[in-house]
């Protein structure tokens, strides 16, 4: 069974799978209005530096995708819902991202990349919802996402 939280790639320059790509998942904070957010991580320094750590990680499949996360065995992770240092029970409400790590896998292609890191901000707001997955269309020089299925 797959986690409450999966994302695939798809390399839309050759259409297909991007695999071998690192991503991390984090757990931002709890729900809260975006400005007030982005105020608050200004002003205390907190969430766009190293103080910041992924509750968890793993590298995409060869179809491009992430069913279960590698869970940070050394972080408290009951914030975003995840027990035992390595289940999840269910995402908590919360500002979460993806940083996937697409420099690396076009380097890996003999290919330069525009964007050596992306980072997708997401919200989940009703954790009854059960499972939030984000996709992620990719070539060397653009990308977009949606809220999959």
């Amino acid at each position: 069974m797959a986690d409450p939280i999966t994302c695939h790639i798809l390399n839309t320059t050759v259409g297909k799978p991007a695999h071998d790509v690192l991503c991390q998942l984090y757990y931002l904070g709890p729900l809260q209005d975006a400005d007030t957010f982005a105020e608050t991580t200004v002003e205390s320094g907190s969430g766009t530096g190293s103080d910041i750590h992924p509750i968890a990680m793993a590298k995409t499949d060869k179809d491009g995708r992430i069913k279960k996360w590698i869970i940070d065995p050394y972080r408290d992770t009951s914030e975003a819902g995840i027990s035992n240092k390595s289940q999840w029970t269910q995402p908590k409400p919360g500002l979460y991202k993806i940083k996937f790590y697409t420099a690396g896998y076009f380097k890996a292609l003999g290919s330069a990349s525009f964007f050596p890191w992306i980072e997708i901000h997401f919200q989940i707001e009703d954790p009854a919802d059960a499972h939030y997955h984000i996709p992620l269309l990719l070539s060397n020089h653009s990308y977009t996402t949606y809220r999959g299925s």
